[in-house]
């Protein structure tokens, strides 16, 4: 089952990452920053002021990721 964007912004929010199945490279490095972006203009939405980003993982597939400073 493909979750909804808005259940993985929650999932970004309360894990700190998202991990995409299915995708392939590209795809999943488009998703990821997407996803990063809208986290964040949810974030900004609520008042918090928040950043995430994209990561690749060793095979080449990307996942959203909380920066923290």
């Amino acid at each position: 089952m493909k979750a909804t964007l808005k259940e993985q912004i929650r999932r970004l929010q309360k894990d700190g990452e998202y991990k995409f199945e299915g995708l392939t490279r590209e795809e999943s490095r488009k998703a990821a920053e997407k996803l990063a972006a809208a986290t964040m203009r949810d974030d900004r939405k609520n008042g918090i002021d928040s950043r995430f980003g994209i990561a690749r993982d060793v095979f080449g597939y990307y996942s959203a990721v909380q920066i923290n400073d």
